[in-house]
């Protein structure tokens, strides 16, 4: 990879190819509805300029979990609309609370995920993607014990509003 100067467009190519939806997922997480393409594209931004620097000490998945986060987060911390945003969210979790139980195993993760805070919700994303809490604890900056934790946590708190 250091000796070819064309081999990484196309590396990359094939690495947003095969991460795309975990980008657009991470993007539909922290940006407002109008917003998510163009979060995306921040991301890949980052992550085009981040490419060269990869050495491939961490696994290609928590590299592109820390360098989107990053831009989620400055994304976020930029938008005037995030306060606008949190409100609609909790809102939409008080109104489904009472739903109906035949939800989708999609809605009910989403409305989880929406009464999480940001760090709890980017641990549980990178938990159903399968990274460990040390992979996570790279990405994040917190101990993979305070990451256990978390995930214990909130399985309770799952198991507590879903499980019957």
């Amino acid at each position: 990879m250091n000796s070819q100067a064309s081999d990484p467009p196309l590396d990359f190519e094939q690495l947003v190819r095969e991460h795309s939806g975990r980008i657009r997922h991470i993007a539909r997480r922290f940006a407002a509805n109008g917003a998510v393409d163009d979060l995306v594209q921040d991301i890949l931004t980052r992550l085009w300029r981040s490419y060269a620097g990869f050495r491939g000490d961490a696994r290609v998945e928590t590299w592109i979990y820390r360098v989107a986060l990053n831009a989620a987060m400055t994304h976020q911390s930029e938008a005037v609309k995030a306060r606008t945003l949190k409100a609609a969210v909790s809102a939409r979790s008080a109104a489904t609370e009472g739903a109906p139980g035949g939800a989708s195993a999609a809605s009910i993760l989403s409305d989880f995920l929406s009464q999480l805070g940001d760090v709890d919700a980017s641990i549980l994303m990178m938990y159903m993607d399968g990274l460990t809490a040390d992979e996570m604890s790279g990405v994040l900056g917190i101990t993979g014990n305070a990451i256990n934790v978390r995930i214990n946590r909130m399985k309770q708190k799952f198991n507590d509003a879903y499980v019957e």
